[in-house]
C-alpha cells in the first residue's frame, strides 16, 4: 500500500507538535516522560521564586515548581508543585522557600519529620502549609542542625586548636614559637627593670656630685660676667671691621670670576681639541690618498701624467714662439703660406737625440 504525501506531512506535523509541547514542559521543570503528583502551596509572598525552582528533601531535588499565579483575591500567591510520584509528603510538611545562592536562586525546601503512611501522607491536589526564608535566614539557620551552629561548632573547634597549639611546649609551628619568644622577651624585660633600680641606687651619689659641679661652674661665670661681656664687645667689633671691608663681597665676587674664566678656558681647550681632531682627519685622509690632495699624493700615475703635461705645455708654448706662422696664417694678398720646415735643433726631439 503506498502513502501518501499527505499523510506523511500530517504525521511530521504531529511529531513536531508533539516535541515541541515536550520541549516546552521539559524547559518548565516538567518532564511528561516521567509521572509526577502536583501539590499547592499558598503564600503571601513568594520572593522572587519563579517556575522551574527546585523542589527538595533535605537538599535532595523530588521535583520542580511548575506554576506560580496569583490568587483571585490579589493578596496571595499559589505555587504548584510537581512532586515525583512515589514519594509520599506528609500533611504537616512545610514548604520553605530559601535562597540556594548570594545571587539570588530560590528553592522550596520541603521540611518533614519523618516517613507518613495511610491517613498521614497528604492526598495529591491538596495544600501544604508554606513560609518563606530571607538570606541570612536560610543561611544562619540557628537550629541544632542549622548553618549557624554548624560555623559556631567550627570557629570553637579552631580556637580551641590554636590556643593548644599557642600553649603547647612541644609544638613547632611559628605561631607557637613567637609567643614562647614573646613570653621569653617580657621576663627578660622584667629582670632589666629591676637591675636598672638596683643600680640607680649607686648612681645617684655620682648625679648629685655633677650637680654640685655644675653649680660651680655657673657660680665662676657669674663672677666674670663682665669680663665675659667686654670679649662679646670686642669680638663684635672684630666682625664689623670685616663686615665693613666686604671682605666676603670681594671674595665671592673674586671666585665668580675665576669661575667664569675657568669656564672660558675650558670652552677654548674643547675648540682646540675640536679643531686638532679635524685637522688630524685631515691628515689622515692626505696620508690614505683621499680626496685631490692626497690623490696628488698618493698616485704615482697621476703624478707622471701632470708632469708630462706641463712639460708639453712648455714645448708649446716655445715652439708657438719660435714658429708663430706656423699656428697663425695671414694672408692679406691671397699669398700662399710657406711649407712649414721643423728647424734643425727643435727641442721637442732633444731627448730623442
Amino acid at each position: 500500500m503506498k502513502i501518501s504525501n499527505e499523510f506523511k506531512i500530517g504525521l511530521m506535523a504531529i511529531i513536531v507538535v508533539a516535541g515541541s509541547v515536550w520541549g516546552y514542559k521539559f524547559l518548565r521543570g516538567k518532564n511528561l516522560l516521567k509521572p509526577t503528583n502536583d501539590y499547592y502551596v499558598r503564600y503571601d509572598d513568594v520572593a522572587s521564586l519563579a517556575a522551574t525552582s527546585p523542589v527538595m528533601i533535605r537538599g535532595m531535588n523530588v521535583g520542580t515548581v511548575s506554576k506560580v499565579e496569583l490568587d483571585e483575591n490579589m493578596v496571595s500567591i499559589i505555587v504548584t508543585l510537581d512532586i515525583k510520584r512515589g514519594i509520599h509528603i506528609p500533611k504537616d510538611a512545610e514548604a520553605v522557600i530559601i535562597s540556594t545562592g548570594l545571587m539570588g536562586g530560590k528553592a522550596i525546601d520541603l521540611r518533614v519529620k519523618g516517613p507518613c503512611s495511610g491517613a498521614d501522607c497528604a492526598e495529591p491536589g491538596t495544600f501544604l502549609h508554606g513560609s518563606v526564608k530571607g538570606l541570612f535566614d536560610s543561611f544562619l539557620d540557628p537550629g541544632e542542625d542549622g548553618t549557624l551552629a554548624k560555623v559556631k561548632e567550627n570557629i570553637s573547634d579552631i580556637l580551641n586548636t590554636l590556643g593548644d597549639s599557642l600553649t603547647s611546649p612541644n609544638s613547632k609551628n611559628e605561631i607557637a614559637k613567637t609567643y614562647t619568644q614573646l613570653s621569653k622577651l617580657i621576663t627578660n624585660l622584667a629582670e632589666i627593670t629591676g637591675t636598672l633600680n638596683n643600680s640607680m641606687g649607686s648612681y645617684d651619689k655620682h648625679l648629685k656630685a655633677s650637680l654640685a659641679n655644675v653649680e660651680t661652674l655657673t657660680g665662676a661665670l657669674s663672677k666674670n660676667q663682665d669680663k665675659i661681656a667686654n670679649s662679646i664687645t670686642h669680638l663684635e667689633s672684630i666682625t664689623k671691621q670685616f663686615d665693613d671691608a666686604k671682605v666676603g663681597t670681594n671674595a665671592g665676587a673674586l671666585l665668580t670670576d675665576a669661575q667664569a674664566t675657568m669656564k672660558s678656558l675650558d670652552s677654548s681647550i674643547a675648540e682646540a681639541n675640536k679643531s686638532f681632531g679635524q685637522l688630524s682627519g685631515i691628515m689622515n685622509d692626505l696620508q690614505g690618498g683621499k680626496g685631490t690632495m692626497g690623490k696628488l699624493l698618493k698616485d704615482q700615475a697621476l703624478y707622471d701624467n701632470l708632469t708630462s703635461t706641463s712639460k708639453n705645455l712648455d714645448l708649446l708654448m716655445q715652439d708657438f714662439r719660435l714658429n708663430p706662422k706656423r699656428y697663425v696664417n695671414v694672408s692679406v694678398f691671397g699669398k700662399k703660406q710657406k711649407e712649414y720646415e721643423v728647424p734643425e735643433n727643435d727641442p721637442a726631439f732633444q731627448n730623442e737625440k
